[in-house]
């Protein structure tokens, strides 16, 4: 059994309980760093319909309905162990990541990340998940880092949401303005290589960029093997690329303690 480097101080903890969004000190080497963002550059050319549509999956080439010519080197990123080590520090030894997502903001693009909580989306029971975002650029007010509200998920509750039809919002559920305090909004602002860890219910967003330079971001998704993601219950099945029904999942430590889990769906199958 691997050894858990307590990655995340016992006050860095604290916070993501308290605020439910934590940016650690711990950062991505140089060198996974340079893959990284070497892997973005691939993808984004390979695939320029995508424009600013969020990518699924592309650590699973093959997998979802987009069709994602991509690497299967994105996996190096979720599977690195410091990266898990601060996983399991928060919701224990037994994990599963269950997607990815590369977001890539082009500059010129001025459509918004609506605020929302992820839950809203999400088949999993219980709703027990943690997202690392890492940045693969700068991130900052300028090109639309991320927005947080720091205790919104104290109410453990995914909230009332809204369908947007609009081109103005690149995801199409936007939480309605009486379940969140934009007062509180922190803007989360990352140099490349720095990532923010956030719970399932915590209300976050982005907005446009407004710069000259892309903002690109890759998110991990990682849940406790006791919760079950079922894939034939999806709240909100036409979600635009989502296919949550198609989202391949991945041992990624310890074993899956609910028993239910399928680890074959959205797994290509070898030629």
């Amino acid at each position: 059994m691997q050894k858990l480097e307590k990655i995340l101080s016992a006050e860095e903890i604290r916070t993501y309980r308290n605020d439910g969004v934590l940016v650690p000190s711990f950062r991505l080497p140089s060198n996974k760093l340079e893959l990284l963002q070497s892997l973005a550059d691939d993808i984004v050319s390979r695939n320029p319909r995508m424009g600013d549509e969020p990518m699924a999956s592309p650590h699973v080439p093959g997998s979802g309905v987009q069709n994602l010519k991509s690497d299967v080197r994105w996996l190096e990123i979720p599977t690195f162990p410091p990266i898990l080590d601060m996983v399991e520090q928060l919701i224990g030894p037994d994990i599963i990541l269950w997607g990815t997502t590369l977001f890539h903001k082009p500059s010129g693009i001025q459509r918004t990340v609506p605020w929302h909580r992820d839950g809203r989306y999400w088949p999993i029971k219980p709703l027990n998940t943690t997202s690392v975002w890492i940045a693969v650029t700068d991130c900052n007010t300028e090109n639309g880092c991320l927005r947080v509200i720091p205790g919104s998920h104290l109410s453990q509750d995914t909230g009332s949401h809204f369908r947007d039809y609009s081109d103005d919002v690149t995801i199409p559920e936007t939480l309605h303005p009486k379940e969140y305090d934009q007062s509180k909004t922190r803007e989360i602002t990352l140099e490349s290589g720095q990532m923010v860890i956030f719970d399932v219910y915590t209300a976050h967003g982005s907005s446009v960029n407004k710069s000259d330079r892309v903002r690109t971001g890759y998110a991990l998704r990682f849940m406790p093997a006791t919760c079950h993601y079922d894939h034939h219950d999806i709240p909100v099945a036409e979600s635009r690329g989502s296919a949550h029904h198609t989202r391949p999942l991945i041992q990624v430590r310890g074993v899956d303690r609910s028993g239910k889990n399928n680890f074959s769906i959205g797994h290509p199958v070898a030629a």
